[in-house]
């Protein structure tokens, strides 16, 4: 099958907690508002310090990636225009 992306999505989030599973729970932006999502903990072995991070989603036909990166690079986007995830 030949993967055919129909959309990617750039998701600007913040560590939250660590729920008892073991899980991350990350306030991410959606819309106009923000909402608490779950993640393994296997993405961010990786990232040092998981304050701000990025997802990247991208979706397609018989297609599905997500990415988690290290968003400190982009700490002023966050202070000038996702601040509300940082309430």
């Amino acid at each position: 099958m030949e993967k055919e992306i129909h959309k990617i999505d750039i998701v600007p989030a913040v560590f939250s907690k660590y729920r008892e599973d073991g899980n991350v729970v990350l306030r991410c932006l959606q819309g106009e508002g923000i909402v608490d999502r779950a993640f393994e903990p296997n993405l961010f072995k990786e990232i040092p310090d998981p304050k701000y991070l990025l997802l990247g989603i991208i979706t397609g036909l018989h297609y599905m990636q997500l990415t988690v990166c290290d968003g400190t690079d982009f700490k002023d986007l966050y202070n000038e225009h996702w601040d509300i995830l940082l309430k």
